[in-house]
């Protein structure tokens, strides 16, 4: 078996309001962020950014609005993680976007730092 790879998005997760380490599993990367000039042409205008900070304005709503109704982050956020669906133009694909299923999972990395990965609910992190 593979060992699974990750990306670093900690900063843009940061402007959507996680105060933690954030990764996104290398399958999310390929094909919900990465956005190069060629996919530009061959699937329209997007900017790489923008798809990275789209990954997080829907979880972080829902814990936003899962704490306010007074359910903890724990509670939310369980060992099975957060379930989410965007729409997101896959790279490779399509021109149109598609609803597509994500998950957030609490994770502890080297050094006993906690934080948090997003994936694929398919995806072995």
């Amino acid at each position: 078996m593979r060992e699974a790879r990750f990306v670093d998005v900690t900063e843009e997760a940061a402007e959507a309001g996680f105060c933690c380490q954030v990764l996104v599993s290398e399958r999310v990367w390929n094909l919900c962020c990465l956005w190069t000039e060629q996919d530009n042409v061959r699937q329209g205008y997007q900017e790489q950014d923008a798809r990275v900070r789209d990954l997080f304005s829907v979880p972080a709503t829902k814990l936003k609005v899962g704490v306010a109704g007074g359910c903890t982050e724990n509670e939310l956020l369980t060992p099975y993680g957060l379930r989410y669906q965007i729409y997101c133009r896959l790279r490779g694909a399509s021109h149109e976007a598609r609803l597509i299923t994500l998950r957030i999972l609490p994770a502890t990395f080297v050094g006993d730092t906690h934080g948090l990965i997003v994936s694929f609910p398919d995806d072995q992190v």
